[in-house]
């Protein structure tokens, strides 16, 4: 797999000196099908040179310990709540983006304590989590009761009040889910469902346009879904829903600086005195949050005792944790994210627009000269924090386990000049590749060069800025190959597909100009019935026609002082610090 690791290494090693001299940051990660991710740039952050220089001796070292032996489970049992809630709690926000008032649209900043302020119907405990495998939590919804494939009944608490004491009834829950549609940027709702009504006051009846597998799960709990009393919103100023929210979750805002802190306080007469979800959990009674958006300044700030818990750089990870042993450095704990979105690679398949769409040969070459490893090396990450994907998928999501296959797609240098050579176009044969400039490094562009004019491509780099890049990646015209960053609004692979490739998404076909009436049979097939059978054969055909590859998936590391044992994540790569777990001598070493 690394018969060029040394020219890739050598790449790698030119690409971050001229970085360093243009000035050129790292990049971060984002979600282009879902509103998902909030910001992974922290994975990132650092020389991508170190990981290359890495790479050798960590691919020899069988005891290293590599991401997926922290893979996600469905968690069915809520966390405890401690007798004794800790005092305070300071943790650092890697955005100054944020907002606390209800229907905003996605910010990076929020997604760290809107769970603990705006409550859902049900909580998610996993990317995979389905009301089958246990893994959806009643909230504000009590029981869910399904008529047929289309349509389900939700009985709500007859006991849910806001922090400032409005009983929320169904009336309030129609209501939320319009204004999250039309106001926050509920992705795609209104597409997906019918209509939301009232039966009585405790009992509201759902019908879907889309049953595809995940689709009620991803309703009832979307991040983007905040649920709030219709009187107090209507009533209210702009500056009073930001200043003091009626908030319906664990905890209140008791003061926000915009772009620098923000101040939750424990609600001490909680609607749910025996909380039936972990994020009504509450075992810390003040989490004050700073806004601290350099990577290295959040690992100092945890060193210097000013902080309890931050995201932190892979590369910083050396300061917090024995990598040889295996284990967090002496006064700290460690926690991983689950690696929910899937780097990929997709060729134009635009015929008489790419060369690539008219070659099977061409497409083929490509996909057999990238190997996902070094490019993750490329993006600063090693196997702790990345893993290389066995499938056009997140290995978190529903359906992964079904489809992944050790032999996807391998890296083979001698093959992809083969397959280059039996296309029958000359060397040199020039392709575009589109990146944004935000979401991947200049190493993780130089790797992927190298690795395609290894075996005869002359590669136009084409890295735009994030606005550039939304518009170019629709024109066929720009591109032959685009590097994006995926994942699925309903946890599930199938989901992924359907953002992916379902033509009504698109004006020129799918995310990179499929025109297939088979490739969309096999689709609606696994929308119809997410069965190993039939995702095996949509995954299939995407590999075997060379249309687009998964190449990895990275995890956020969150370091946390060692008094916190265990830390719930929602959305699922949220850390959820208001129910998590500390030892019964846990003190703030901030002293607030």
């Amino acid at each position: 797999m690394r018969k060029f690791h040394k020219l890739i290494s050598t790449v790698l090693a030119t690409a971050m000196v001229m970085s360093l001299l243009a000035g050129c940051g790292s990049g971060g990660n984002a979600d282009s099908a879902s509103d998902a991710g909030d910001g992974a740039d922290a994975a990132q952050e650092g020389t991508a040179s170190a990981g290359a220089d890495a790479a050798e001796s960590d691919a020899e070292d069988s005891s290293k310990p590599v991401l997926d032996a922290v893979a996600e489970n469905v968690q069915t049992e809520v966390v405890s709540a401690v007798a004794q809630p800790a005092e305070s709690m300071t943790i650092a926000i890697p955005s100054a983006s944020f907002d606390v008032a209800p229907f905003v649209g996605p910010m990076p900043g929020t997604g760290p304590f809107t769970w603990l302020l705006w409550a859902k119907l049900f909580f998610p405990t996993s990317t995979a989590a389905t009301f089958e495998n246990g893994g959806m939590q009643p909230w504000v919804g009590k029981e869910l009761k399904k008529i047929d494939d289309a349509t389900y009944e939700v009985e709500i608490f007859d006991n849910v009040y806001d922090s400032q004491g409005n009983h929320i009834t169904a009336d309030d829950v129609v209501f939320s889910y319009e204004k999250s549609a039309t106001d926050g940027q509920f992705a795609d709702l209104q597409s997906v469902m019918e209509s939301i009504t009232k039966i009585d006051d405790y009992n509201l009846e759902i019908k879907l346009k889309d049953t595809m597998v995940g689709r009620i799960e991803e309703i009832l709990s979307n991040v983007q879904l905040f649920i709030v009393d219709q009187e107090w919103y209507e009533s209210t100023s702009a500056d009073e829903r930001q200043s003091n929210p009626a908030t319906t979750g664990a905890y209140k805002v008791q003061e926000v600086v915009q772009g620098s802190s923000l101040t939750l306080v424990r609600n001490e007469e909680p609607w749910q005195t025996e909380p039936t979800c972990t994020p009504q959990v509450a075992n810390v009674n003040t989490l004050y949050y700073r806004v601290i958006t350099e990577g290295s300044m959040r690992a100092i700030g945890l060193e210097n005792k000013e902080l309890d818990s931050s995201e932190i750089a892979g590369t910083d990870l050396s300061k917090f944790y024995d990598e040889a042993a295996g284990k967090p450095l002496d006064g700290w704990s460690i926690f991983y994210t689950p690696p929910v979105n899937v780097q990929c690679l997709f060729a134009n398949m635009d015929s008489g627009v790419s060369i690539l769409a008219d070659s099977l040969e061409l497409r083929q070459a490509v996909f057999a000269a990238l190997d996902s490893v070094e490019i993750y090396y490329g993006a600063g990450l090693n196997e702790i924090t990345a893993i290389k994907t066995n499938a056009l998928s997140a290995p978190s999501m529903g359906g992964y386990e079904e489809i992944a296959d050790e032999g996807y797609l391998p890296a083979d240098l001698e093959a992809a000049k083969a397959y280059f050579e039996a296309s029958g176009y000359p060397q040199g044969t020039e392709i575009t590749l589109l990146s944004s400039q935000s979401l991947y490094t200049d190493s993780v562009r130089s790797v992927i060069i190298a690795q395609l004019e290894a075996i005869g491509f002359t590669v136009n780099s084409l890295a735009v800025d994030q606005a550039l890049f939304l518009t170019y990646k629709n024109d066929s015209t720009q591109w032959d190959l685009i590097i994006d960053s995926k994942g699925s609004g309903t946890g599930h692979v199938v989901g992924l597909w359907d953002g992916l490739f379902n033509p009504e998404n698109y004006t020129n076909g799918s995310v990179c100009f499929t025109h297939d009436d088979h490739l969309v049979e096999l689709l609606n097939a696994a929308k119809a019935d997410a069965s190993a059978e039939n995702m095996k054969a949509f995954n299939d055909y995407i590999r075997d026609n060379a249309i687009g590859k998964g190449l990895y998936s990275f995890s956020k590391i969150v370091v946390a002082q060692d008094g916190v044992t265990e830390l719930p994540m929602a959305n699922p790569t949220l850390p959820l610090y208001g129910p998590c777990t500390i030892t019964d001598d846990y003190v703030s070493v901030v002293g607030n």
